[in-house]
């Protein structure tokens, strides 16, 4: 699949994102942090993973080798940076029971989530697979009541069925599977957006717990989650829609996994410490500051090739390109 500068250029602006929502978890009780926190949560995951449904292949186009080689390798990323926040984690806080007890450990349930959604994807059946607005129905409804149960962060099931319809919505699209002029119809998507949003935030201010896909919550919440499926759907679609080629986003974003996966090290472990213990300031301008240092110490790590060897894949593709038998 040719690269699309694009799409890394997404990828590049999420990741930040992805990395400043973090940052800004150290102090979400400030009005203005949280609202911009809100802001980002609602959207930043939820494009990302359907960024992955969009690069994923369509079952028929590989074999089950191929599919089982791309989850290994994602595997054995995960498992790597597990094991190496079990030891930093104790390193830290010498709680090797809380180090161990938590699998995928933090930001890694992603890399877990988009194993299951692969896999699930090469075993959906053809009858359900070719028709889209049924899988779509069910994957909306697999959101919504997935916070009903406690599956909470155990082996990322419930974030898993929680941001499976974005995986598809990305998919499909990419398939040309979906009606194309709702998808670019930015007029509707801002609309919703700009509705959504401050009523989101002024109705549930305290919205982030049912935004990250892993938390519990009763049935009397579920018009709150609508509201955040429609709220993310919307912004998802008019960040996609919009956003132009920047050069300066490309490598960035070719790197993403390197930069999701190393910036727990960088920030959790080595700058919150120290921001701490200094009793830095926890404004916004400063949480942009800090995002800023993050981004720029794994950029230089990034250029070492024993640190991006940790986050490559392991199993190498085989050159041939066989048809997955029907």
């Amino acid at each position: 699949m040719a690269r699309d500068n694009r799409i890394d250029t997404l990828k590049g602006i999420l990741i930040v994102l992805v990395i400043l929502g973090h940052i800004l978890m150290q102090n979400n009780v400030n009005t203005l942090n949280h609202a911009v926190m809100g802001v980002i949560y609602v959207f930043h995951m939820p494009l990302f993973i359907l960024i992955s449904g969009y690069l994923t292949r369509q079952p028929s186009q590989q074999t089950a080798g191929e599919m089982w080689r791309g989850v290994a390798n994602v595997f054995i990323i995960l498992v790597i940076f597990h094991v190496l926040s079990w030891i930093m984690v104790y390193f830290y806080q010498g709680n090797v029971l809380r180090a161990m007890g938590n699998f995928p450990y933090g930001v890694l349930w992603y890399l877990l989530s988009l194993i299951y959604w692969r896999i699930i994807l090469y075993y959906t059946p053809r009858a359900l697979h070719d028709r889209p607005a049924l899988h779509l129905g069910i994957a909306l409804a697999l959101s919504v009541l997935c916070g009903l149960t406690h599956l909470g962060n155990t082996l990322s099931i419930q974030r898993t069925l929680n941001f499976y319809i974005f995986f598809l919505l990305g998919y499909y699209y990419r398939q040309g599977m979906l009606p194309t002029r709702w998808w670019h119809n930015n007029v509707l998507h801002g609309l919703v957006a700009l509705v959504s949003l401050p009523l989101l935030l002024w109705l549930f201010p305290r919205c982030g717990n049912l935004l990250n896909g892993a938390d519990h919550y009763a049935l009397s919440d579920i018009p709150q989650k609508l509201l955040i499926l429609a709220a993310s759907i919307s912004m998802s679609l008019l960040v996609f829609n919009i956003t132009p080629d920047m050069k300066p986003m490309r490598q960035i974003g070719r790197d993403s996994l390197f930069y999701y996966v190393y910036h727990y090290f960088i920030f959790d472990l080595s700058l919150a410490p120290v921001i701490r213990g200094f009793q830095w300031p926890l404004t916004l301008p400063y949480m942009l500051l800090y995002c800023a240092i993050t981004m720029a110490v794994l950029w230089l790590l990034s250029k070492n090739l024993v640190f991006r060897s940790l986050a490559q894949p392991m199993i190498k593709r085989r050159d041939r390109s066989p048809s997955r038998q029907e």
